[in-house]
């Protein structure tokens, strides 16, 4: 007898343990579609049909007895009999329809058949009386007490939803003092499920949808048993008979994605298991293989960035080992860069920022010693003022960018700003500050006097321009981030021009004007990075608007 070779009986142990796991993946995943189509079809199509059951039970129900009172109350004798206490009749007839389940339009009628009370829109209570399906009603009513119809012959323009009908007739001491109607409207059911309210000869009373509808209101589906197929299509369903109302209720749930998914779900399976067992087949030799287990360690090191000191103690393959330690090597030699990068890259940052702040304070002092310069030729007094407020706008300025403030402290000195500016021009500069939320004001941090150089850069290029400038500051939240805009009501800029100080403070472009925007800028992207900084729009003869967008920081 030939013996056995191991790789071969390896192969086959592979393939019988990869055939008896696709089995019963496979068995599970049919138990998990059982389970699945319990829970999204059965147990929902149960749970709705009782709820509708409950809804019709009750809702005629309450039909039933309520007519019952209504057609012996004594104002409605009184009301058909002498005219008197029409206001309470009204209000009977229309409390008992607005306490209902179910809405319905009520029809009164006196004993010559003339509509004495309804709640019909105006002038439709005549077509109504002359209703073929309201005459056919009460030639039966005499006696019979209260009685449930559906409409065979709807009433014309009258309420085109009903199609069915609770009447009685009301009797007196002497005899037939008139008739009461109410008409149902079709009630509302839950979308996602077909009901079917129909008669004891399929004929629809109320439905959710006009699928399996005859074009004479039958239901033209094959009831029997668990389940409907129509057109193609699948239903699970639940029926049920009300003897006592002489109706059918019928709950029917699509089925298409069910089917799709059952259908795509077995033959993803048989694909994948077909694919498992091929694979399996012509790899489980290699895989066993004892000289691929020091690579196969040397690979788990690598994938997860760590390193193993016992690979170091155990024997293992010359050519493992000093692939190993090369790469662990290397490994150091790259941590150690990164290390030494992220350390450049951070005095970088850090220089990249003090030069930033630098710029800030000499060109806001020398455009602030200029507006006192000519202020203390016109009003001394003004320019000791502003001198003032000066030293203490540059007290504040100091550490620019380096320090986070609350919103509430910086819009103080942005006040202190404007009101330095008012001094030298007067009426012809406005300005009005908006914050929303107030609660901003305390809780949010931005970077000391980010807005003034914009506010700058808007009474610069426009105060000459215009006879009366007006500056708004809006800062607002949008999410997680807070969104400053300066607008002016300058001149406004053409695209051309626009183009070119964008290029200008997105650094695209060098320039001698146009710093301050870029300062501010650059700054923010420091601090923050790319997703924020400064967006500009403007228009001829429709100003200009500066946007900051920076993260919502709360202290």
């Amino acid at each position: 007898m030939r013996p056995k070779k191991m790789k071969d009986e390896i192969k086959r142990s592979f393939f019988t343990y990869a055939i008896v796991v696709v089995t019963v993946i496979f068995f599970v995943y049919l138990l998990l579609l059982s389970i699945v189509f319990r829970l999204t079809i059965i147990e929902p199509n149960e749970a709705n049909h009782e709820h509708v059951l409950k809804d019709i039970e009750t809702g005629f129900a309450a039909y039933y007895s309520g007519m019952d009172d209504l057609i012996s109350a004594s104002t409605i004798h009184s009301f058909l009999e002498t005219g008197e206490q029409a206001g309470d009749a009204y209000k009977i007839l229309y409390d008992f329809r607005n306490h209902q389940s179910f809405h319905a339009d009520f029809l009164l009628l006196d004993g010559d058949e003339e509509v004495v009370a309804t709640s019909f829109y105006s002038g439709s209570d005549v077509e109504a009386r002359s209703s073929v399906a309201l005459n056919a009603l009460t030639y039966k009513l005499e006696g019979a007490g209260v009685v449930g119809t559906r409409l065979t012959s709807p009433l014309r323009d009258v309420h085109h939803r009903s199609s069915y009908v609770f009447s009685a007739a009301i009797q007196g001491e002497e005899g037939l003092l008139g008739y009461l109607f109410y008409f149902l409207d079709s009630p509302s059911f839950p979308d996602q499920h077909y009901v079917y309210v129909t008669d004891l000869f399929d004929n629809v009373i109320f439905s959710t949808y006009s699928y399996g509808l005859t074009t004479l209101g039958k239901l033209d589906l094959d009831l029997k048993g668990n389940w409907i197929t129509y057109e193609g299509e699948m239903f699970y369903k639940t029926q049920t008979t009300l003897s006592k109302q002489g109706i059918q209720v019928i709950t029917a749930t699509p089925m298409s994605i069910y089917r799709l998914l059952v259908l795509y779900g077995v033959l993803t399976m048989l694909i994948s298991s077909i694919a498992i067992l091929l694979v399996v087949w012509f790899v489980a030799p290699k895989i066993v293989a004892k000289s691929l287990q020091p690579f196969d360690g040397l690979v788990a090191l690598m994938a997860s960035k760590k390193k193993y000191s016992h690979l170091d103690h155990e024997p293992n393959y010359e050519e493992v080992e000093i692939i190993y330690e090369e790469y662990r090597s290397r490994v150091s030699e790259v941590e150690r860069l990164l290390d030494e990068n992220q350390i450049i890259m951070e005095k970088k940052r850090i220089s990249e920022l003090k030069h930033l702040e630098a710029k800030f304070n000499p060109h806001f002092l020398f455009n602030v010693l200029e507006m006192i310069k000519y202020e203390l030729m016109e009003d001394p007094q003004s320019a000791s003022d502003m001198i003032v407020k000066t030293a203490t706008l540059m007290r504040y300025n100091a550490n620019f960018g380096q320090t986070l403030v609350p919103l509430e402290e910086d819009i103080r000195y942005l006040n202190d700003y404007f009101s330095l500016q008012k001094m030298r021009y007067g009426k012809r500069l406005h300005y009005e500050i908006t914050v929303n939320p107030l609660s901003i004001l305390e809780e949010a941090f931005i970077p000391k006097l980010l807005i003034q150089p914009l506010i700058e850069n808007a009474i610069k290029h426009n105060i000459h321009k215009t006879h009366s400038l007006f500056i708004q500051v809006v800062i607002k939240t949008d999410g997680n981030e807070l969104t400053i805009e300066i607008r002016d009501n300058g001149k406004g800029l053409n695209e051309k021009k626009v183009a070119e100080i964008k290029a200008i403070y997105l650094g695209e472009k060098e320039a001698s004007e146009q710093t301050g925007l870029h300062t501010v800028h650059q700054l923010i992207q420091l601090l923050y990075g790319e997703d924020y900084g400064l967006m500009m729009r403007s228009h001829v003869e429709d100003g200009t608007i500066m946007t900051l967008t920076l993260p919502l920081q709360k202290g």
